[in-house]
């Protein structure tokens, strides 16, 4: 198992800064609506969104003649849904907290709890949307190397007509 340094750093890094924005932020969006209002109309919207990428870009095509080719994109393809979901389900998971604390804020025995549950949600809605940052990027490349891998296949009888006159 090969570990991403670069990516676990990147992903630690993240947590630092999401806590650090959960704990020292939580005043802001305690009892403010308007802040409730825009992370669930934002992270609404990145579900949406993902959602779409997932269904119409990230399709797999069997561009590969070897199969060893074939297993290895396979292991990278399914490694890359497997992000996709857990970031998926992060924005889910932001969601439900902000659901959570404004069913809790209506009760006035839930003080301490409310407090505990905007800390939460405020961390992880800021994890997400620094994790969210890369993801311009990475549809790029997956675009790219998708179009690289079409350009191969295209080449490739241009080689066997060469090799084979």
């Amino acid at each position: 198992m090969n570990i991403d340094w670069r990516r676990l750093l990147f992903f630690l890094g993240a947590a630092v800064i999401s806590c650090w924005c959960g704990w020292y932020g939580q005043p802001l969006v305690h009892e403010n609506n308007d802040a409730r209002s825009m992370i669930t109309d934002v992270f609404s919207i990145l579900a949406g969104f993902l959602m779409t990428v997932l269904t119409l870009l990230i399709e797999p095509k069997p561009t590969a003649k070897i199969w060893r080719e074939a297993a290895s994109k396979k292991t990278t393809f399914v490694n890359r849904i497997i992000r996709y979901k857990w970031l998926f389900m992060l924005y889910l998971s932001v969601l439900g907290l902000v659901f959570a604390a404004n069913l809790l804020d209506k009760s006035k025995d839930s003080a301490e709890l409310v407090l505990w549950v905007e800390r939460v949600y405020l961390t992880l809605a800021t994890l997400a949307f620094i994790i969210s940052l890369t993801l311009p990027n990475q549809l790029m490349q997956l675009q790219v190397g998708r179009y690289n891998e079409m350009i191969d296949e295209k080449k490739k009888p241009e080689v066997e007509k060469v090799s084979g006159n």
